[in-house]
């Protein structure tokens, strides 16, 4: 049986919040993450606050297994100043070489089309 695409890669995605505020994460199942991110489940500290929700999507990366490269971009995003998050959001194809020039590490970010169905 073929897995579905979707959990077969690590997803890294950021949320502009209600607060205007940004968050950055990472899942496997993109579509779970953002019923929970809406509905502010408990798995979801951050967005948890109804002063955060609704959130929206408004960049989303495939990042090449195993999980771990996805923590990892994830993390980079999060130290980013809010100005080059606003960058990355306006050009979401060049967090691959950002990352590289930055760490060093060399593996598959692809943007996405920021559209759930």
């Amino acid at each position: 049986m073929k897995k579905n695409k979707e959990y077969t890669m690590s997803w890294v995605y950021m949320l502009e919040c209600a607060d205007n505020s940004l968050y950055t994460g990472y899942t496997t199942d993109i579509h779970r993450r953002m019923r929970e991110h809406s509905k502010g489940t408990k798995t979801c500290k951050y967005t948890a606050s109804n002063s955060r929700r609704p959130v929206r999507l408004v960049a989303l990366w495939e990042v090449e297994l195993p999980k771990n490269n996805a923590m990892s971009v994830e993390y980079f995003i999060k130290s980013l100043s809010r100005d080059k998050k606003v960058k990355l959001i306006d050009n979401p194809s060049s967090l691959a070489y950002i990352y590289q020039q930055k760490t060093g590490k060399i593996f598959n970010i692809e943007h996405s089309i920021c559209k759930l169905d």
